[in-house]
């Protein structure tokens, strides 16, 4: 998802009377601007952990004035790499390889002025310890034992317990960094599926990995879509492959009404990608795009011909991957709702529909769900609300300004009702693409904080397989280490699982 991925998750703004600083702006008037620094808050709470070979990380701070970033360690450098119009500083962080026997430890101190502003904590681990692997031998890319296209999408949807994604990494365009390389490892897959996950959504960008004019894929680029693809089958995992917010070419470009343009880049990049990954078997599903109209409408509402104009590109995706043949005749699609969100796919004003498709009960739907936005993206306190630190009536802290005033478990399951009635009792399973909640450092309550997102993640799981959907968990290294595929965050992930273990798909 473009929104979250692109936000930081913690905000320090040094505006309090005790800690008030003044930087002079580049203006004939000595006109003063104040400094606003934005850390992510994973990094200020879990810091940056690295594995015990020489390896490098890029650490990203939103900033309006320059930083002084430093450590503490002579093997742990940081170097400035540069800054976006954006005004987002990016910093690489390298370590050398880790010649001691046990872990070890560095600080990195941000300053502004000679005034500390935040310490982020790097932790390096054995390079001979069983958490830091030597790397196995890839799969090489291509068709993998076939085990046959039998399933219909409910067979399918019902095999999968547990999904997660793999954010901010093969969606990010060519030449940016968001954190995370490009690179889907061995351990990490099989540290998914030890933490009980068997299905996996790849986010993926194409559209800068493509020729400009003929929309011609880079032959390397496929190739490394489908080792991570690999992965996941060669470990019995289902994998979905979608194009995803890919720059905006199609997803931000939907209020404007239909392209002709647009809908040719979406059947040339489909068939291409449908082409390699013909000969795979039903352990690979495809999704059309991502969150279409999402960021168009964050602050309104569809109309019915911005509706009819996703439909169409639907349906192009659809036609594209059953024209390639092979297994593709028959491989399970899945089509996202209105900017995926609820209330506007089962909208009975903007009429969304499934698309037509040649072949029977192999199509699904994708929402996404991250309610209440108070608990799950909301930065800070706003005149309108407050964030909410809390979830779950046994969770609220007595006297607290964030206990949740809305979203909780009755309507989480409004929604999900809704989905089932619109779709699911249709014979149409769905999967909720994405759903999370972001993790927080509070003042009052850290251990009601860290309850509430277990109990959010079981509450979700749970519900979502009550009413027929597929859920998929969205990670960007933060819960789940990203090289070992071991959980960060204990408590969220046993979260996930006990609502997997008690939710029960209804076909």
């Amino acid at each position: 998802m473009k929104n979250i991925i692109k936000q930081f998750n913690a905000c320090l703004a040094f505006m309090a009377f005790s800690f008030f600083l003044l930087v002079a702006a580049c203006s004939s008037d000595d006109e003063q601007v104040e400094p606003v620094v934005k850390i992510p808050d994973t990094v200020l709470s879990s810091g940056m952990t690295f594995a015990g070979t020489e390896g490098v990380q890029t650490l990203s701070i939103q900033t309006n004035v320059a930083l002084e970033v430093t450590s503490d360690k002579e093997w742990c450098t940081v170097t400035y790499k540069n800054t976006t119009a954006h005004g987002t500083a990016s910093y690489q962080v390298k370590l050398d390889a880790n010649p001691d026997a046990t872990e070890r430890t560095a600080s990195i101190t941000v300053q502004v002025n000679d005034t500390k502003i935040g310490t982020i904590n790097v932790v390096q681990e054995v390079a001979t310890s069983e958490t830091d692997p030597k790397p196995e031998p890839e799969p090489e890319p291509g068709p993998l034992p076939d085990i046959g296209m039998n399933s219909d999408a409910k067979t399918l949807a019902a095999k999968m317990y547990a999904g997660i994604n793999i954010g901010n990494t093969l969606e990010v365009p060519k030449g940016q960094d968001w954190g995370n390389n490009a690179t889907v490892s061995s351990a990490y897959i099989k540290g998914l599926k030890k933490l009980g996950f068997n299905a996996v959504r790849i986010p993926c960008a194409w559209s800068s990995h493509a020729d400009a004019s003929t929309y011609q894929i880079d032959a390397e680029w496929l190739d490394k879509v489908a080792e991570a693809v690999n992965l996941c089958s060669v470990n019995d995992m289902y994998a979905i492959v979608n194009i995803h917010w890919d720059g905006g070419w199609l997803e931000d470009n939907i209020l404007g009404g239909y392209s002709e343009a647009i809908n040719t880049k979406q059947k040339t990049l489909w068939t291409q990608i449908a082409t390699k990954f013909k000969d795979y078997d039903e352990h690979l599903l495809f999704a059309g795009c991502n969150e279409p109209g999402m960021n168009e409408t964050s602050g309104g509402a569809f109309k019915a011909a911005s509706v009819q104009t996703i439909m169409r590109y639907e349906q192009t995706f659809v036609d594209a991957v059953r024209a390639t043949g092979g297994n593709n005749a028959t491989r399970c699609l899945i089509v996202q709702g209105p900017a995926t969100r609820i209330s506007d796919t089962c909208s009975d004003e903007y009429g969304y529909s499934m698309p037509t498709d040649n072949v029977a009960n192999r199509l699904m739907l994708e929402v996404h769900f991250y309610d209440p936005y108070n608990f799950c993206l909301m930065e800070k306190d706003e005149g309108w609300g407050n964030t909410f630190w809390y979830w779950g009536e046994q969770n609220h802290v007595s006297g607290s300004e964030h206990n949740p005033t809305w979203g909780e478990e009755a309507y989480v399951k409004e929604q999900f009702q809704l989905v089932k009635t619109h779709f699911v009792d249709k014979g149409y399973p769905v999967i909720i693409g994405e759903y999370s909640a972001m993790k927080r450092t509070v003042s009052e309550s850290q251990e009601k904080h860290n309850q509430s997102r277990a109990y959010w993640n079981e509450v979700i799981t749970r519900e979502a397989k009550n009413h027929g959907i597929v859920p998929f968990y969205w990670e960007t290294n933060g819960d789940i280490n990203r090289s070992t595929g071991e959980a960060r965050e204990v408590y969220a992930i046993d979260g996930i699982m006990k609502g997997a273990a008690a939710g029960k798909y209804p076909y």
